[in-house]
Parts: C-alpha cells; sequence; structure tokens
C-alpha cells in the first residue's frame, strides 16, 4: 500500500532505481486520466540502457559490478557494451510516443522499444513492465499525495 514516499537512498541505488520507475508509471498513468478532457496525453518510457552518457558518473563501482554490467576492474563486459543502445535509438521510443497515430486514443501506459510493454511476469524481467507500478488505486494515492506535498492542485 502507498501510503507516503521513501525518500531514502539505499546502499545499493537499485531499490531507489526501481521505486522512481514505479513513481513514473503511476504518476504517468494518473495524468493520462486527468489530460484527457485537455487532449492531453501522458506516457512513461524507457529508452533501455543507452552508451554514451553520462548518467552513471556519479554511481559506485559495486554497482555496475553487481548488476553484472563490469568485470573486477571496473572493465565493461564485452556483451553488455555490445547490447547498448546508441542515443538516438534511445531517444526512438520517446519520439514514438510523440507521434505514433497508433497512441492517438491510448495513453497512461508504459512504452519500450517503440511500442507498448507487455505485462511482465517476473520482476526481475529486463523487458516489460511490473504490474503493480500499473495498479489505479496506487496511481489515485500517488497523486494525492503530491499534490499535498507540493500544494499544487490539478483539476481535469
Amino acid at each position: 500500500m502507498l501510503t507516503k514516499p521513501n525518500l531514502r537512498s539505499t546502499a545499493d541505488g537499485l531499490q531507489g532505481y526501481g521505486q522512481s520507475k514505479t513513481a513514473v508509471n503511476l504518476f504517468s498513468m494518473e495524468l493520462d486520466v486527468r489530460g484527457q478532457s485537455s487532449h492531453i496525453r501522458s506516457y512513461a518510457v524507457h529508452p533501455g540502457s543507452i552508451g554514451g552518457t553520462e548518467l552513471g558518473r556519479e554511481a559506485p563501482l559495486e554497482l555496475f559490478q553487481k548488476m553484472g554490467f563490469v568485470d573486477v576492474n571496473g572493465n565493461m563486459l564485452p556483451e553488455v557494451a555490445a547490447s547498448l543502445k546508441t542515443i538516438p535509438q534511445g531517444a526512438a521510443t520517446t519520439v514514438w510516443c510523440a507521434t505514433s497515430p497508433l497512441l492517438e486514443h491510448i495513453g497512461g501506459v508504459y512504452c519500450e522499444d517503440g511500442d507498448i510493454a507487455v505485462l511482465s511476469s517476473d520482476i526481475t524481467d529486463q523487458k516489460g513492465v511490473n504490474p503493480y507500478s500499473l495498479d489505479e488505486t496506487h496511481a489515485k494515492k500517488l497523486w494525492k499525495l503530491t499534490e499535498e506535498m507540493t500544494g499544487i492542485r490539478f483539476n481535469p
């Protein structure tokens, strides 16, 4: 049950990252519900693992080792390097969400690889979206909590 956000950082960073991704999904769902009367649609987008960015510059080496991305010396594993998307490839899903006629009447969904993500059956899956991050009740609770924390109301 969603009662308050966990604003603490975690030792490995992965739990906090997962919580933030879940919050983005939930928030996007409710934003879509509230924006429809104004013809506004909302999407949560996963660009994939992208090379050539500075996204991980502050993360400790141990985190990348735990994730299986680098060896004991901090060198990226060749299979990981080969799987990284380029920056344009990473941007493709965002552009697809903004321009696809397939999404004209669909919103509040999680998208990856130029498509709406499938439901994941296992929380360790690298692809798809976990059902708990698409819970309408939690989306509404997160929205209400956000309004309370910011003092800003969005009335559709």
